[in-house]
């Protein structure tokens, strides 16, 4: 009997500590999508880094977690485009306020989700040195391909966008594959790799040791 309390009690701690951890994540991810850390405009695109704070919730939390994560950064990336702080998510509202909300939000809940599925399943077949740096590299891939998959999707024929982007029609999927991929994608998958990797050991050990 005292063994099955202990039991509840343990899982119950577990449950509190997460949720800790995920509203703590929350406020970090809030906080930076008011900085130029969450958001910082390069020509008429934005690199973000909140990807950060959702890979550390994703690892840490579990998949509902990084799902949670990933839908508070899509909402806020959305907010830009609502608000027109983002001049080229303001573009995209104007054109096509549903066709944005997809870019921003389920794109963002798909790569908060699917690094941390991929952490849930192979934490026991899986060093965490290997298993943290690889779900944190997999969750920014997810948002770069996501975003960039959507958007190309609903927007990648429209003349506007290409106007804004100085391209034709027909350039303006070699120019965001040229300028997203490469400079945006890396960039981001850089910090989320070795910054969110990092955090995720640390808060992991913390956590284990209380």
């Amino acid at each position: 009997m005292k063994q099955a309390n202990s039991v509840t009690k343990t899982m119950a701690d577990d449950k509190i500590l997460k949720l800790v951890q995920l509203s703590i994540l929350t406020a970090v991810t809030i906080l930076m999508s008011l900085t130029p850390l969450g958001y910082l405009p390069v020509g008429p695109l934005v690199i973000s880094f909140l990807m950060v704070p959702v890979v550390v919730g994703a690892i840490i939390t579990g998949p509902a977690g990084g799902a949670f994560l990933g839908l508070v950064f899509g909402l806020t990336s959305f907010s830009t485009c609502v608000t027109g702080t983002d001049a080229f998510g303001a573009m995209l509202f104007g054109l096509n306020p549903v066709g944005a909300f997809l870019v921003c939000v389920p794109t963002r809940v798909l790569a908060g989700l699917l690094p941390g599925l991929f952490a849930k399943l192979l934490s026991n077949k899986m060093r965490y040195r290997i298993l943290y740096p690889s779900a944190a590299l997999m969750g920014s891939l997810c948002n770069t391909f996501f975003f960039l998959g959507t958007l190309l999707l609903i927007f990648g024929k429209n003349t506007e966008v290409a106007a804004v982007l100085d391209f034709d029609g027909t350039s303006i999927i070699l120019y965001i594959l040229a300028t997203v991929a490469a400079l945006n994608g890396i960039l981001e998958a850089t910090a989320c790799t070795v910054v969110g990797a990092g955090l995720s050991g640390i808060i992991d050990r913390f956590s284990r040791k209380k």
